[in-house]
This record gives structure tokens, C-alpha cells and sequence, in this order.
């Protein structure tokens, strides 16, 4: 995980192959698949105009988040294609995020997605959530960020 002190990201945007990365979006550094028993989701940012991210959310389908976290995917399923741990399909994980800043909180300046064996580089912070906890054979995957 490298660290970037540009400005804080402002756009996350997850596609099913790295080919289909436009320019001015990054790939995010370990380059990992979410779902890797799935369909492709390959999660890239993006520096634009507007307010920076603050604060992500990893959701249930019947799970919505509160209303100041949104998404410009928010129906894409991080698990779809996978199947579950006990057979038929993978629970379905949704990825939020929002701007709204309280207390303490800082832009988020650089995000990645790591095994959940791995180790977090000083500053960073994971979510402690397995991307493919109902996936059958995946890999442990987290999501860890840094603020600003």
C-alpha cells in the first residue's frame, strides 16, 4: 500500500475487468479481485471536484445503510456469481460510502483491498469485515483506507 498526499478521493467505482478501468481512475494498489469466485470486481478511484469521502460501509442487501451513505452502484452485488458456503448463491455485500464528515473524521486520501491476514501499513485503517465471509473457498478480503 502506497500513500498518496494528493487530494481525498472523491469517486469509488468497481468494474468486472482491469481492462475496463477508464482513464482517471485508479486501480487500487494489490490489484485483488473482490470476487474472485465471481463476476470480476476490480475497485477504483478517482480525485475529482466536490467533497472527498469520509467514512465507508459494507452493507447487507436487506441491510441499507443510513441515508447520509450512498453510492453511485449501489445495486451492484460485490458477491454476484459466487456461490455460498452451504450451496445456492453468496450472501449479497453492497458497498456505500458518503462525505458527511462527523467528529474526527478525516478525507479518505487512499483505499485498498487486502487479505485479512495482512498486515496494515502505519495509519491505515481496515474494516474488519470479510468481503467473502459467505463465499465458499475465497480468500479473506478486507477493505482498508487512509485518512488525511
Amino acid at each position: 500500500m502506497a500513500t498518496n498526499a494528493q487530494k481525498g478521493i472523491t469517486e469509488l467505482w468497481i468494474f468486472e475487468s482491469i481492462s475496463d478501468i477508464p482513464t482517471g481512475y485508479t486501480l487500487v494498489h494489490s490489484r485483488l479481485n473482490m470476487n474472485e469466485k465471481g463476476k470480476g470486481r476490480y475497485l477504483a478511484y478517482a480525485r475529482g471536484e466536490g467533497p472527498a469521502l469520509t467514512n465507508l460501509v459494507l452493507h447487507l442487501a436487506w441491510a441499507e445503510p443510513s441515508r447520509v451513505y450512498g453510492a453511485e452502484q449501489a445495486g451492484l452485488n460485490l458477491n454476484e456469481g459466487a456461490q455460498g458456503v452451504g450451496g445456492g448463491h453468496a450472501v449479497p455485500y453492497y458497498l456505500a460510502y458518503t462525505t458527511a464528515a462527523e467528529e474526527g473524521d478525516n478525507e479518505i486520501i487512499d483505499i485498498d483491498v487486502i487479505k485479512a491476514t495482512d498486515s496494515t501499513e502505519k495509519g491505515w485503517d481496515r474494516i474488519p469485515f470479510d468481503l467473502n465471509s459467505s463465499v465458499a473457498g475465497a480468500t479473506a478480503l478486507n477493505l482498508a483506507f487512509l485518512r488525511s
